[in-house]
Protein backbone atom coordinates (compact mmCIF):
# COMPACT_ATOMS: atom_id res chain seq x y z
CA UNK A 1 0.00 0.00 0.00
CA UNK A 2 1.34 3.43 -0.86
CA UNK A 3 1.04 6.57 1.20
CA UNK A 4 1.06 10.02 -0.36
CA UNK A 5 1.85 13.23 1.48
CA UNK A 6 0.80 16.59 0.08
CA UNK A 7 3.04 19.03 1.93
CA UNK A 8 1.77 22.50 2.83
CA UNK A 9 4.82 24.79 3.10
CA UNK A 10 4.66 27.51 5.72
CA UNK A 11 7.23 29.97 7.07
CA UNK A 12 6.84 29.78 10.85
CA UNK A 13 7.24 32.60 13.31
CA UNK A 14 10.47 31.71 15.07
CA UNK A 15 12.62 28.68 14.33
CA UNK A 16 12.06 26.12 11.61
CA UNK A 17 11.53 22.76 13.30
CA UNK A 18 13.05 19.97 11.26
CA UNK A 19 10.44 17.49 10.05
CA UNK A 20 11.41 13.82 10.10
CA UNK A 21 8.87 11.40 8.62
CA UNK A 22 9.26 7.64 8.92
CA UNK A 23 6.90 4.95 7.70
CA UNK A 24 6.45 1.70 9.61
CA UNK A 25 3.76 -0.33 7.88
CA UNK A 26 0.53 1.68 8.18
CA UNK A 27 2.02 3.94 10.84
CA UNK A 28 3.71 7.25 10.15
CA UNK A 29 6.11 8.74 12.66
CA UNK A 30 6.21 12.52 12.51
CA UNK A 31 9.13 13.78 14.61
CA UNK A 32 8.88 10.67 16.84
CA UNK A 33 5.08 10.90 17.29
CA UNK A 34 3.21 7.92 15.82
CA UNK A 35 0.10 8.20 13.69
CA UNK A 36 -1.43 4.72 13.31
CA UNK A 37 -3.68 4.61 10.24
CA UNK A 38 -4.27 0.84 10.22
CA UNK A 39 -7.92 1.32 11.22
CA UNK A 40 -8.74 3.07 7.93
CA UNK A 41 -10.47 1.07 5.19
CA UNK A 42 -10.98 2.02 1.53
CA UNK A 43 -13.53 4.84 1.38
CA UNK A 44 -12.71 6.19 4.87
CA UNK A 45 -12.10 9.92 5.22
CA UNK A 46 -10.86 12.05 8.11
CA UNK A 47 -11.64 15.72 7.56
CA UNK A 48 -9.21 18.53 8.34
CA UNK A 49 -9.06 19.16 12.08
CA UNK A 50 -9.96 15.62 13.10
CA UNK A 51 -6.36 14.71 14.07
CA UNK A 52 -4.91 16.47 17.07
CA UNK A 53 -1.35 17.06 15.96
CA UNK A 54 0.40 20.40 15.36
CA UNK A 55 1.44 19.37 11.83
CA UNK A 56 -1.86 17.72 10.87
CA UNK A 57 -4.47 20.18 12.16
CA UNK A 58 -5.36 21.35 8.66
CA UNK A 59 -4.79 18.01 6.92
CA UNK A 60 -7.40 15.59 5.70
CA UNK A 61 -6.72 11.87 5.38
CA UNK A 62 -8.31 9.78 2.64
CA UNK A 63 -8.05 6.01 2.17
CA UNK A 64 -8.86 4.47 -1.19
CA UNK A 65 -8.02 1.18 -2.95
CA UNK A 66 -4.48 2.36 -3.79
CA UNK A 67 -3.51 3.65 -0.37
CA UNK A 68 -3.64 6.64 1.95
CA UNK A 69 -3.45 10.32 1.06
CA UNK A 70 -2.56 12.89 3.72
CA UNK A 71 -3.50 16.20 2.16
CA UNK A 72 -2.05 19.25 3.90
CA UNK A 73 0.81 18.09 6.15
CA UNK A 74 2.34 21.29 7.53
CA UNK A 75 5.91 21.70 6.28
CA UNK A 76 7.94 24.49 7.87
CA UNK A 77 10.45 26.17 5.58
CA UNK A 78 12.92 28.97 6.28
CA UNK A 79 12.02 32.47 5.09
CA UNK A 80 15.15 32.50 2.91
CA UNK A 81 14.45 29.11 1.33
CA UNK A 82 14.06 29.63 -2.43
CA UNK A 83 14.31 26.06 -3.69
CA UNK A 84 11.14 25.31 -5.69
CA UNK A 85 11.20 21.71 -4.40
CA UNK A 86 10.53 23.06 -0.89
CA UNK A 87 8.41 26.10 -1.74
CA UNK A 88 6.18 24.27 -4.24
CA UNK A 89 6.67 20.59 -3.34
CA UNK A 90 5.50 17.70 -5.46
CA UNK A 91 3.49 15.02 -3.64
CA UNK A 92 5.71 12.68 -1.63
CA UNK A 93 4.86 9.07 -2.51
CA UNK A 94 5.92 6.49 0.07
CA UNK A 95 6.01 2.86 -1.05
CA UNK A 96 8.30 1.26 1.54
CA UNK A 97 9.13 1.48 5.22
CA UNK A 98 11.89 3.74 6.46
CA UNK A 99 12.84 7.40 6.64
CA UNK A 100 11.02 9.44 4.00
CA UNK A 101 13.17 11.86 1.96
CA UNK A 102 11.75 15.39 2.05
CA UNK A 103 12.83 18.63 0.40
CA UNK A 104 15.34 20.77 2.29
CA UNK A 105 13.56 23.02 4.77
CA UNK A 106 16.40 25.57 4.81
CA UNK A 107 18.83 26.66 2.10
CA UNK A 108 22.34 25.24 2.25
CA UNK A 109 24.82 27.34 4.21
CA UNK A 110 26.81 29.77 2.09
CA UNK A 111 30.31 28.69 1.13
CA UNK A 112 33.05 30.01 3.41
CA UNK A 113 34.47 33.36 2.41
CA UNK A 114 38.21 33.21 1.81
CA UNK A 115 40.24 35.51 3.98
CA UNK A 116 41.78 38.38 2.06
CA UNK A 117 45.50 38.21 1.58
CA UNK A 118 47.42 40.73 3.65
CA UNK A 119 48.84 43.70 1.83
CA UNK A 120 52.56 43.50 1.22
CA UNK A 121 54.63 46.39 2.35
CA UNK A 122 57.82 47.55 0.71
CA UNK A 123 60.63 45.29 1.88
CA UNK A 124 58.31 42.49 3.08
CA UNK A 125 59.87 39.18 2.06
CA UNK A 126 57.28 36.71 3.43
CA UNK A 127 55.91 35.87 -0.02
CA UNK A 128 59.09 36.12 -2.09
CA UNK A 129 60.28 32.73 -3.26
CA UNK A 130 63.96 32.03 -2.87
CA UNK A 131 66.12 31.10 -5.83
CA UNK A 132 66.74 27.71 -4.17
CA UNK A 133 63.09 26.67 -4.76
CA UNK A 134 63.47 27.09 -8.54
CA UNK A 135 66.72 25.19 -8.98
CA UNK A 136 66.78 21.51 -9.95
Amino acid sequence: MKMTLNLRPQVPIGEVRTLVVERQGQTLRLNSESLDLSFMRPGDYLPAGSIEHPLLGGASVIRDETGILIDGLLFHIAADQTDPAACFPEPVVIVEDGIVPLPAQSPPPPPPTPEPEPDLELGDTRYIESDDEHQN
